[in-house]
């Protein structure tokens, strides 16, 4: 075994001195940055293509778009940027010493891991929560367990212990086996309701919690997600009930249902003015459809930062990114001229 990580230690090492090569030779000049003059011409007609393109091609050319924009920037903003130089030997060894060092750190923490983990449930991150590994162990010796005894009972614990280190995957694996066992057990219901809202499916999870909550009117936890799937289908009236029953049978996250309440609110009046043939002010249109993701005012949070996005000054990318979606964001149905509206908002953020 030292043996083993002796040569491990080697390449690592043999990999940090091949990559930092480089470095110790003589810089080759670059070549001169273009004029802003000339990235403004070349945006503009990217522009004009863009409009007539479609698809992939379309999505390109406006990434291509953005990618000018920021370089444009930063000739705009930035000092002259020194010449070259060429890099001393000390500092190549000082970063090839700090590179052996945390290749070191890795293998110490990512290997070996205990047999049955899996590479989530090894590593896995609750928010700024380091789950540790007796919490793992115990989850791995209730799912086998849960095989073992193969009833309702060893499932739920399995399924519950699953839930509280956020392995949703294997929870929801739990909870079908309950059900499958026992179809009456309520609490594994509220949990699959709850992974289907998760999971962008609120009018199931609505149709799930209902019924929990018919049952047990005084479930903190499934009236929470009920409001949220009513909320999502813009059924804010039933939403607003949900989370006022919530707040009266003693939630313990009073502060954020409020909030949640006020949200609503403002979406029942853009709703409302949108019914009325009027065109809300960018703004609400930006706290009801973005505010939840990208924060109150741009600052980021599940979303990304917009303050300071280059991507916003482009209109075209932001329309298609609203209306198309991208990686994690789901497309956000709008009016056009909520979207009008809320492309000129962003582009004073």
């Amino acid at each position: 075994m030292i043996l083993f990580w002796t040569v491990v230690a080697l390449l690592v090492l043999l990999a940090a001195v091949y990559a930092t090569l480089p470095l110790a030779r003589e810089p080759e000049p670059f070549p001169s940055d273009p004029l802003p003059e000339e990235l403004r011409a070349e945006i503009e007609a990217l522009k004009q293509e863009a409009r007539e393109l479609e698809g992939s091609e379309r999505k390109r050319t406006l990434g291509r778009i953005v990618q000018l924009e920021r370089r444009l920037a930063e000739l705009e903003g930035r000092p002259a940027v020194p010449g070259a130089r060429r890099v001393s030997w000390v500092a190549l060894m000082v970063t090839t010493a700090f590179l052996v060092f945390v290749g070191g750190v890795l293998l110490r923490y990512t290997l070996p891991r205990a047999p049955g983990e899996t590479i989530t449930t090894s590593n896995l991150i609750s928010g700024e929560r380091t789950v540790d590994r007796a919490k793992l162990a115990e989850l791995n010796r209730l799912k086998t367990r849960a095989e073992r005894n193969d009833d309702a009972e060893s499932w739920l614990a399995y399924g519950n212990a699953a839930w509280e280190v956020a392995d949703y995957n294997a929870a929801a694996e739990a909870y079908k086996r309950v059900l499958d066992l026992d179809s009456k057990n309520l609490t594994a219901w509220k949990r699959m309701g709850i992974l289907f809202f998760m999971s962008g499916f609120p009018e199931d999870a609505a149709q799930v919690l209902q019924v929990v909550v018919g049952v047990d009117p005084n479930d903190t936890e499934a009236l929470l997600f009920l409001g949220n799937a009513y909320s999502m289908l813009g059924r804010f009236d039933e939403a607003i009930s949900v989370w006022e029953r919530y707040l009266a049978v003693g939630g313990p996250d009073a502060e954020r249902v409020n909030a949640l309440i006020a949200q609503a609110r403002a979406q029942q009046e853009a709703k409302a003015a949108v019914d009325r043939g009027q065109v809300p002010a960018g703004n609400v249109v930006y706290e009801v459809k973005c505010a939840a993701c990208h924060g109150q005012n741009g600052e980021g949070g599940i979303g990304p930062r917009l303050v300071g996005n280059p991507v916003l000054r482009v209109d075209g990318a932001v329309a298609e990114i609203v209306n198309k979606g991208t990686g994690s964001m789901p497309a956000i149905p709008m009016s056009e001229a909520e979207l009008q509206a809320l492309l000129d908002y962003l582009k004073g953020l």
